[in-house]
């Protein structure tokens, strides 16, 4: 059994609307998430340092190794003597 040809481009048709409405929903979300950032890297405190080892907004923290115990720690005391953070 062969298709007929307004099947096949009727089944060309469908398939064009369905990538283009695709192409279309991932272009605005592209651009929803680009305003978003945008708006939280304007609201962000100028006096934060991401090197400080805190944590920030997607949940890493920035380990140190310290010098005394050997210990990876994330900017906060280690509880030892002498303990350089």
């Amino acid at each position: 059994m062969i298709p007929s040809l307004p099947k096949l481009l009727g089944l060309i048709a469908i398939i064009w609307v369905v990538w283009t409405a695709f192409r279309i929903y991932e272009t605005r979300q592209a651009a929803i998430r680009a305003q978003a950032d945008d708006q939280n890297k304007d609201h962000t405190p100028a006096d934060s340092d991401p090197a400080s080892g805190a944590s920030d907004d997607s949940g890493s923290v920035e380990l140190r190794e310290c010098k005394i115990c050997s210990a990876w720690v994330g900017g906060e005391n280690c509880g030892r003597e002498n303990c350089p953070y």
